[in-house]
């Protein structure tokens, strides 16, 4: 952890904050603006519904890397790293009906697989080639094996419909490779999977460059935190895409 400097900071609890405003307005625009288009209601007189809808989409793509770093933060610092993949995996199940909802227009879908699904996944990934680097193998045995857990996870990905997919579980591992003490290391390791969402995702990602902004103050610092703020975090996925599938049923559909 690097020592705390005078002036302007980001801490860890400040990005999960702007995390969650971006991933919910992206949601809002696939709940509520993507309806709206569908029934040919355009409220706005200072913007068309189609370039509202899009302007969403793309700052929701500042989201999923800041919770991809905040996810390899989490893996160097537990104390206990499958009690942490399990609660990943109870607020995935949690999550499933309400991003079917969301995204699908039902209580439950193949097509597609919420977003805590894969950091379950870019977690275990982590763990094994942790575990890995731990055995101390022969450099070349070690970096085989390395990448065979990270070919397995993005298979397995792509096999069961991942929200991101290959390039999700690409992204995490980039960044645990990056991972360090250093700023430069950190701004390195965010670009690098940035980088690689976008050839791998589209070019809509390339929008995720703009969080380069707020990692450049982190200084490797948690910032406010406590047990009522942690489950904050975890519940808020489910809970508005929820709160988000109720309105859009209700009041538009």
């Amino acid at each position: 952890m690097e020592t705390k400097r005078e002036g302007f900071e980001i801490t860890g609890t400040g990005l999960k904050i702007i995390a969650v405003i971006t991933m919910l307005i992206d949601h809002s625009g696939v709940a509520l603006v993507a309806n709206m288009i569908r029934q040919g209601i355009d409220p706005f007189s200072f913007i068309a519904i189609d370039d509202l809808y899009q302007l969403m989409r793309n700052v929701g793509r500042m989201a999923f890397p800041i919770y991809c770093y905040m996810l390899v933060e989490g893996f160097l610092h537990t104390r206990n790293v499958k009690k942490y993949i399990l609660r990943l995996l109870s607020v995935a199940v949690l999550s499933e009906i309400p991003f079917d909802l969301v995204a699908c227009g039902t209580f439950f879908s193949f097509e597609k697989n919420n977003v805590l699904w894969e950091l379950s996944l870019g977690l275990i990934v982590l763990y094994a080639i942790s575990e890995i680097e731990k055995k101390q193998l022969q450099p070349q045995l070690s970096t085989f094996l390395k990448c065979a857990a990270l070919f397995v996870g993005m298979v397995f990905a792509e096999l069961t419909n991942l929200d991101y997919g290959h390039g999700g579980i690409c992204c995490i591992t980039a960044m645990y490779v990056f991972s360090g003490k250093d700023k430069l290391n950190r701004l390195i390791g965010f670009a690098t999977g940035v980088a690689i969402l976008t050839l791998l995702c589209g070019k809509r990602e390339l929008w995720a460059f703009l969080m380069l902004i707020p990692m450049y103050y982190y200084e490797g610092h948690r910032g406010f935190d406590n047990k009522a703020f942690r489950m904050f975090f975890y519940l808020f996925y489910p809970v508005h895409l929820l709160i988000l599938a109720i309105i859009t049923n209700l009041f538009i559909l």
